[in-house]
This record gives C-alpha cells, sequence and structure tokens, in this order.
C-alpha cells in the first residue's frame, strides 16, 4: 500500500490565511491525475507547524473524504505533545485515513526512553498503520534501528519509517537491520534525490515535496524502475536533478514549492502563514530561473 511515489501535498490558502479546501481538492485531483500512488497531507512541506488542532482534523476531513478511496491518504499527527498526537491520531483513524505519520517531539532532545514513550503511547492508542517519520534536522534526534526495532516489535501497528535523511547508508542500513525483524516493514524516503537509490536497494516509497510540481516525472522513474527500463528511469532522474535546485532557494520551503505551483499555474494563490514570508523579488526570480533552466517552465512565460 506504500509503495512508489507518495506526494506530500501542500496546504493551500486563501488570502486570508484560513484553509482554501475547494483549492486543496483541485491539487489533491492533480496528484491523483498524474499517477502518484498516494497522498501524505499535514507533513513538513504540507506546513503542519502553522495549524491549530482543529485546522489540521479539519484539513484532514476535507482531504480523506475527497480522495474516497482513490489512494491511500496518510495524515501526518506530529506533535510536541504525546497527548495531542494521540487525539490526532485517533481522528485520522477515525475519518478512514489509511495511515498516520507520528515525529519524535521536536524542539528539545529526548532520551531514548523518552522517544519510545511517545510513540508507543500513540500506538497503543489507535489501531491505525503507523509510520515513524524521522527528521533529525527539525527533531534534534536521529532514530536509531534499536529504537524502531523495539517499537516494531512491541506495536504491531508501526509499520514503516521514513526518513527525511539525505543518505544512501541510512536507507541501506535500515533495510538490512529492520527487514530481519520484519520482512514487510516498509522503508521510505523524504529526500527527492534519493528516489533511485531507494527503489535500487529495494526500498518501498519515496515522498519527494517536488512531487507538488513535477510529479510525472517521479511517477515516470518508479515506473520505468519496475518495468525494468533502467535507461529511462536515469534519464529521468536527470531531467528531475534539475529541479532539485528549488532547494537552494532562501525561503521556508513550502513557501518556495507554493511559489513554483503560482508560477507553473497550478495555483492561484500561493499564501503561507507567519513566521514564513512570500519570497522577496531575488528570491523568486532565482526560483524562476530554476524551473527555466529545468525545463518545467517556459522560458517566455510571462512573469506574475
Amino acid at each position: 500500500m506504500y509503495n512508489g511515489v507518495i506526494a506530500p501535498a501542500v496546504t493551500l490558502l486563501r488570502r486570508d490565511g484560513s484553509l482554501a479546501a475547494e483549492e486543496n481538492r483541485k491539487h489533491v485531483d492533480f496528484l491523483i491525475s498524474s499517477n502518484v500512488h498516494g497522498i501524505y497531507i499535514l507533513g513538513t512541506t504540507g506546513e503542519f507547524m502553522h495549524f491549530n488542532l482543529r485546522e489540521r482534523e479539519s484539513h484532514a476531513a476535507t482531504v480523506v473524504e475527497h480522495v474516497n478511496g482513490r489512494l491511500p491518504v496518510i495524515v501526518g499527527a506530529a506533535s510536541t505533545a504525546t497527548d495531542d498526537a494521540m487525539r490526532l491520531s485517533r481522528h485520522a483513524q477515525g475519518i478512514g485515513a489509511s495511515a498516520v505519520t507520528v515525529t519524535t517531539p521536536y524542539f528539545w532532545t529526548l532520551s531514548e526512553r523518552e522517544v519510545i514513550g511517545h510513540f508507543s503511547s500513540v500506538a497503543s492508542a489507535v489501531d491505525i498503520p503507523i509510520l515513524v517519520y524521522n527528521v533529525p534536522s527539525y527533531s534534534g534526534f536521529n532514530i536509531s534501528n534499536a529504537t524502531l526495532m523495539t517499537l516494531m516489535r512491541e506495536h504491531e501497528n508501526i509499520i514503516g519509517v521514513i526518513d527525511a535523511v539525505d543518505s544512501t547508508e541510512v536507507i541501506l542500513s535500515r533495510i538490512n537491520s529492520l527487514r530481519e525483524v520484519n520482512p514487510e516493514f516498509y522503508i521510505l524516503s523524504g529526500t527527492d534525490g534519493q528516489i533511485l537509490n531507494l527503489f535500487e536497494l529495494g526500498g518501498n516509497g519515496i515522498i519527494p515535496a517536488t512531487a507538488n510540481i513535477v510529479p510525472h516525472l517521479h511517477v515516470g522513474i518508479y515506473d520505468a524502475f519496475r518495468n525494468g527500463d533502467y535507461q529511462s528511469s536515469i534519464s529521468l532522474y536527470r531531467q528531475l536533478s534539475q529541479t532539485l535546485g528549488l532547494y537552494g532557494v532562501a525561503g521556508s520551503f513550502h513557501s518556495v514549492v507554493k511559489e513554483a505551483m503560482a508560477l507553473l499555474g497550478l495555483t492561484s494563490d500561493p499564501t503561507e502563514r507567519m513566521p514564513a514570508l512570500p519570497l522577496t523579488q531575488e528570491n523568486r526570480k532565482l526560483l524562476r530561473d530554476v524551473l527555466t533552466s529545468s525545463g518545467v517552465l517556459e522560458s517566455n512565460q510571462p512573469e506574475e
């Protein structure tokens, strides 16, 4: 269920900062029409940190209802408070989401015992499948294989890990260690550039932020690789790699992705919430240059 390309959708807003339900439905339809294999909402790219619990629950309900079983929908349940992560996970289960992601509480660095306690509490509170989201650059804690082994042995609904770590060694280590305990354990990467390495090494799925703008490239790489057409997968990866310059554009990354979507006509409004701010003119020009040089944006397309 969690194989292939799982798109981490942005959360689109109205000019006043409120959730733009209809725009989010349209974006989900765009992703589905691009043949992605799943939708992930309210993750890092989904700007979860800027919404209160009720807004997160409302958005999750809107998307799950709209997708209506066409694809798996994974809902982010990250929180610094274990009780809130439990609440969000229960809500996701209640509305029929396919799975949730749970992240190590951020802001301060926890002990391994505290991290295990956090995940165990959430896993014990629900039956919905849980993907452990390891994002050490933001949480300050890199979840070890030993910690994951403890969790997966104690909780059968902890079914996989998403590593937001740009490292082939991490992917290989996860596969070699965790699959010995559970051959069905899902190994996913949240790093766009690791897509070919992940599939070559035997991982399951990729969750690339750039799927919001070029999902056809990610899906094409996966389909070509699965069909044994390695030359095509490499060629498509080279095209994709040219778009990864987006990561070099200064600004909150979800804001960069929304601005890119606006330039490509995929949204009429790239509004973000503070403390994120619109890109400066200089960085908007840099973004346009990245999209143009990668062939995603026509060079003669007028500026907004």
